[in-house]
């Protein structure tokens, strides 16, 4: 068993950022995908919990605010989990929120927002345009200062619409504390 550092570029998605990742690997073997997993036990469900910043984590927020309430769909939204492979609406319950923050990085490596999840993981910006000219990054640093960044310029902030439990379009799989 080795450690390899992925610098995954997400191809044919420009809704999200990939971000480096350390994984696992065993040179040749391909152990297929990873099963889903809930690590907090506790799954979001609309009867449940409801609407608002803490719902759904894990889906493609903005897709979804496109269509059902366009007011509130904000260009950067996605949700940091404690692990890679979380399953769509299991709810992060991060324990310390307040100390991670997602940076969003402009073309020159500069930071122009920053964003901090809420206990569910969801994180969101107050705009429906960013405030500067795209391609953005973006560098996720956890509770305490260690971070990833993202190593393929997006255009588009929906960070759920790739980032899945498996990963769609290159992405490696779900934006995980660092």
């Amino acid at each position: 068993m080795g450690t390899a550092l992925l610098w995954g570029g997400v191809l044919g998605c420009s809704a999200e950022p990939a971000m480096a990742v350390t994984l696992d690997w065993d040179a040749g073997v391909d152990a297929g995908p990873a099963p889903a997993t809930c690590a907090s036990g506790s799954v979001w469900t609309e009867a449940t919990g409801g609407t608002g910043a803490t719902m759904a984590p894990g889906y493609a927020c903005r897709s979804c605010h496109l269509r059902q309430a366009p007011s509130v769909a904000y260009f950067f939204m996605g949700t940091v989990f404690p692990s890679l492979h979380e399953a769509d609406g299991c709810d992060a319950r991060l324990e310390a929120p307040s100390k991670v923050k997602v940076e969003i990085l402009d073309a020159d490596g500069q930071v122009r927002l920053t964003l901090v999840p809420n206990a569910s993981g969801n994180f969101l910006s107050t705009t429906l345009q960013p405030s500067f000219p795209l391609p953005y990054r973006a560098r996720l640093v956890g509770p305490d200062g260690a971070t990833r960044v993202m190593a393929t310029p997006q255009s588009s902030g929906d960070c759920n619409s790739c980032h899945t439990g498996q990963g769609t379009q290159g992405a490696p799989e779900r934006i995980a504390l660092p």
